[in-house]
């Protein structure tokens, strides 16, 4: 196959995806393309099995010269980002499986929508409002938390003078300033490590940082200490609730640092968002949340490490402006939003 087809075809195939709002690509050597589309997968039959030698090229094509070739043939999996010529940008992840090359794709919307779009509990305007402290993100691989984290920071990008310094593996989003100044570092281009970036993060005079993922205790301690030291932190993690989150955090940690980390996580934490999407009625999907936000009585529970009681308080805590999932959905159920069959199946799964 020559360039200018092999060129055509990806253009053909991202066109598509586009039009029919794909969340994701799957290409790959020996295997037919697919798109998942509102959280099914469709195989495009339209389009030949790639060889080897087809999906090479492609891959390879879309990659910045022979370094991320090589790193991509070393390492046996690379991240990277890539823009459609319409300007739409894909998140991408290149590996090889039984040891041939495929690629995933996940498009990022041109757009952020708005908090009130997305669906969040209007309290989480007032939570990204404060200038200290740590707000996470949760939910599983496709839950929509980075397209809700990112519309978090254009909101502040909209309302406050700040610097904003975000740390992301890869850039998804690109944010043109507005009443903020954004400094977006990319993992491996900019930066070495998550906790190296955010550790010289207080040399560049940041009020808003936004670190992709808490991935290990290093970078975890790095964003607590932003935090204690007066800056906004925002990052995502890939649990599904408030209680899991802390487990994951206070897990990270060997037994005789935990108590440590529990007191330090009980007083910088301003809230844990937790996001799922489920199938709306009519087609396409929406997202219910779980919101915890910090009050005396979850600073308490954090610091014995009572992950239940987490949840317990989340249930009794509306007042407070917190929601659990499950009242979340009961609310979208009564308003003919969403349908109780198609919803339950997530909720005892995250229940359990």
């Amino acid at each position: 196959m020559d360039e200018v087809k092999i060129n055509f075809d990806l253009k053909k195939l991202l066109d598509l995806a586009i039009e029919k709002s794909a969340s994701d690509i799957h290409f790959g050597a020996g295997q037919k393309t697919a798109l998942r589309i509102f959280g099914d997968i469709h195989l495009v039959e339209s389009l030949p099995v790639p060889d080897e030698a087809t999906a090479e090229e492609v891959i390879f094509g879309m990659l910045k010269g022979e370094a991320e070739i090589e790193k991509l043939k070393r390492d046996r999996e690379f991240d990277f980002s890539y823009e459609h010529t319409d300007g739409t940008n894909f998140r991408c992840n290149a590996f090889f499986r039984s040891g041939r090359i495929a690629l995933v794709m996940r498009q990022v919307d041109k757009l952020l929508p708005s908090l009130e779009e997305i669906g969040l509990p209007t309290i989480v305007h007032d939570l990204i409002k404060q200038k200290q402290g740590l707000i996470l993100m949760c939910g599983p691989t496709g839950s929509g938390k980075s397209t809700t984290l990112r519309s978090m920071l254009e909101e502040i990008n909209e309302t406050r003078v700040e610097h904003v310094i975000t740390i992301e593996d890869p850039i998804e989003f690109v944010f043109t300033n507005k009443k903020c100044i954004f400094s977006q570092r990319e993992l491996n281009y900019d930066t070495h490590s998550f906790d190296a970036a955010l550790r010289v993060a207080l040399r560049e005079d940041p009020d808003v940082v936004m670190v992709g993922e808490m991935r290990d205790r290093d970078t975890i301690t790095a964003a607590l200490n932003l935090c204690e030291t007066g800056h906004l932190v925002l990052s995502t993690l890939h649990t599904n609730s408030a209680s899991q989150t802390v487990n994951r955090l206070m897990q990270a940690f060997s037994l005789d640092q935990r108590n440590a980390v529990l007191a330090r996580l009980a007083d910088s934490l301003i809230a844990i968002i937790s996001q799922r999407l489920v199938p709306k009625k009519g087609g396409g999907r929406i997202a219910i949340f779980e919101l915890m936000i910090t009050t005396s009585a979850i600073r308490n529970a954090i610091r014995k490490g009572d992950t239940p009681q987490l949840d317990n308080t989340i249930a009794t805590s509306s007042v407070q402006g917190m929601i659990s999932m499950r009242r979340f959905a009961e609310d979208l159920i009564q308003r003919g939003i969403i349908d109780r069959e198609h919803v339950e199946p997530f909720l005892k799964r995250d229940e359990h």
